[in-house]
């Protein structure tokens, strides 16, 4: 095979040289050449590349890469994440520890309103729990209880219960619903023996100080406050019969038993008439006019004539009270109960009242009789007729709902000169 040459260009003369291949598509369209990589970008792709700026020679593709340690120093130099992260945690752990602290101040000042809360129910049932022994001891003796305050026994045994139970008695007073006779019913304020006080900035007061003694501050300390209201209540019926008083029907025969017929309890408004200690009220047949205040002498007299006509035909009675629109104010009247405190008389009761009042309007004249009131009812000699009180007696001016301000458990009667208040 002379002629041939394995190397030569001409050696295939059927095969394009290689200049035709760099070539391809101007003389030679019919032969595809087989596609390569270029090694270089292609013009196509170099012209989106950015240019090189003046005086900037291109990167060295064959340039050595930086070592791992000087990348690894370049990112920290870089990158802050690690540190923000460890701020953020000590952040969230100061506002826990923050609201942590809120949480005790708060929970504290809610069990200081507790406490106190409950020295002061302590506090005013011992109270009226005073005036229940008295009651009772008269109630023994066979005279008709009238629970009234005594603010020596009512505060001495409030503060010791308010002190038992972890709180100080700040004050206590007594009011009831029969115009200020009786103060039946009993109020109390109680603080707590601990307080919070505010922290300082300068940190000299611990968070966890609450001792308290009555004199901080009241806008820089926090303590515990409560009131309680309590009523004393005659829970039998009572009455008198031809062999003395009975309640519940059944004769008293001594304090223990007695005690069982009246009702300590709490209740959520004070009365409508605040106590008055110079009102003169007293239970059983009350014959001294002296035992009654300052009775004006014809008014005493008409009270001896009854206790003499009907002796013990109530059961209990009252007298002067500072109470300048009244005649109890001037001596000239006295209030005789026919039933236990805004109870209804029985029905033996009410008779033996009609019975007195018929007495007193035919004797008015006599008894200087200025005025009687009874059951919704009122009777004046100087506007109406003599005659059994069912027929004389007219309505009252007004009503008030209220059995005591009505008349419904007493009478009233007015004697003395003129004019009937």
């Amino acid at each position: 095979m002379t002629g041939w040459s394995s190397t030569g260009p001409s050696a295939f003369p059927f095969l394009p040289s290689p200049a035709g291949l760099s070539c391809a598509g101007q003389g030679f369209r019919g032969v595809h050449a087989p596609r390569s990589v270029p090694s270089r970008p292609t013009d196509r792709f170099r012209s989106r590349l950015p240019a090189p700026s003046a005086g900037t020679e291109p990167p060295d593709r064959h340039a050595k890469a930086p070592s791992s340690s000087v990348r690894r120093r370049r990112l920290q130099g870089r990158r802050d994440d690690g540190q923000a992260n460890v701020l953020l945690l000590f952040g969230l752990t100061l506002s826990l520890l923050a609201l942590t602290v809120l949480f005790v101040r708060v929970g504290a000042a809610n069990d200081m309103r507790s406490q106190a809360q409950t020295a002061a129910d302590a506090s005013v049932l011992a109270a009226v729990a005073g005036l229940r022994d008295h009651a009772a001891r008269q109630l023994s003796d066979g005279v008709h209880p009238m629970p009234r305050y005594d603010e020596e026994i009512a505060r001495s045994r409030a503060e010791t219960y308010a002190r038992n139970n972890g709180g100080v008695l700040t004050d206590i007073r007594a009011s009831d619903n029969a115009m200020g006779r009786f103060g039946n019913i009993v109020r109390v304020e109680v603080r707590g023996a601990l307080c919070q006080k505010e922290l300082t900035e300068d940190g000299s007061r611990a968070w966890n100080d609450v001792v308290c003694d009555g004199e901080e501050d009241a806008s820089g300390s926090f303590e515990g406050t409560a009131a309680a209201i309590a009523i004393i209540d005659l829970s039998a019926e009572c009455g008198r019969e031809s062999d003395g008083l009975v309640c519940g029907g059944q004769d008293v025969t001594d304090q223990d038993q007695a005690r069982e017929f009246f009702d300590v309890h709490l209740i959520d408004q004070e009365g409508r008439f605040k106590f008055d200690p110079n009102s003169v009220f007293g239970g059983g047949a009350i014959t001294d006019c002296g035992s009654l205040g300052g009775l004006h002498p014809q008014m005493c007299a008409a009270h001896e004539a009854l206790n003499q006509e009907f002796p013990g035909f109530y059961l209990s009675a009252g007298g002067y009270r500072d109470e300048a629109g009244s005649d109890h104010g001037y001596g000239q009247a006295v209030d005789y109960m026919m039933a236990d405190l805004g109870a209804t008389p029985t029905p033996e009761m009410d008779a033996t009242a009609i019975e007195v009042i018929d007495f007193l309007i035919a004797n008015a004249q006599d008894l200087n009789v200025k005025g009687i009131i009874y059951n919704y009812h009122i009777w004046s000699p100087s506007r109406d007729s003599t005659g059994p009180w069912m027929e004389v007696r007219r309505p009252a001016n007004r009503v008030y709902g209220n059995p005591t301000l009505d008349h419904v458990d007493h009478i009233h009667l007015s004697a003395g000169p003129p004019p009937f208040r």
